[in-house]
């Protein structure tokens, strides 16, 4: 007999929320592709081939720092390849862009708490300036659909460095390996 707290009846609410959750990011999801359209495509698709190339080259004791690596990584990549489309290489992006490579080489080679303090500090700086910039945008223009999606890169950047840090920062059990 099941009472509110045992365990599988724990696991049945946290399987309704988590389900709950896994709808309602889906729909956000499908909400911003339809409202960005393709402008979302150049991060998306460059986040999941530094995905798929970090599984490969990030070794098996480096496999908890890729999510935070893959994000940035891909926004980089965004501001590469636009700068390139432009023509503008000494734009304001170049700032961003070599922020984030000289703080993706440092995570990459030696993951610790300084680097995610490094591309923190670039992320925290980032995110207000483009929500500001989002906010006095004119809806349904491609500045404000590039800032939206920069925007959702900052905040899954930042989410994934905090789970780092925290992995990084937590006492370490038998079955931990982060880097």
């Amino acid at each position: 007999m099941r009472t509110k707290r045992s365990a599988p009846a724990r696991d049945d609410a946290i399987s309704t929320t988590m389900k709950a959750a896994s709808v309602a990011a889906a729909i956000a999801g499908w909400a911003v592709g339809m409202y960005t359209g393709a402008i979302l495509l150049w991060p998306l698709v460059a986040t999941a081939a530094v995905w798929a190339a970090g599984k490969v080259l990030f070794g098996e004791t480096k496999q908890a720092v890729l999510p935070s690596f893959c994000i940035q990584a891909g926004h980089l990549v965004w501001f590469v390849v636009g700068m390139v489309l432009a023509g503008q290489y000494l734009s304001p992006a170049l700032f961003d862009a070599t922020w984030l490579a000289i703080g993706l080489v440092w995570l990459w080679t030696k993951p610790g708490k300084a680097a995610l303090c490094f591309l923190g500090v670039y992320q925290l700086l980032s995110l207000p300036y483009d929500v500001l910039q989002f906010s006095q945008s004119s809806w349904g223009t491609a500045e404000n659909k590039a800032l939206l999606v920069h925007i959702l890169w900052h905040a899954l950047a930042v989410f994934y460095m905090a789970w780092l840090y925290y992995r990084i920062t937590k006492p370490p059990s038998d079955s931990d390996s982060y880097v």
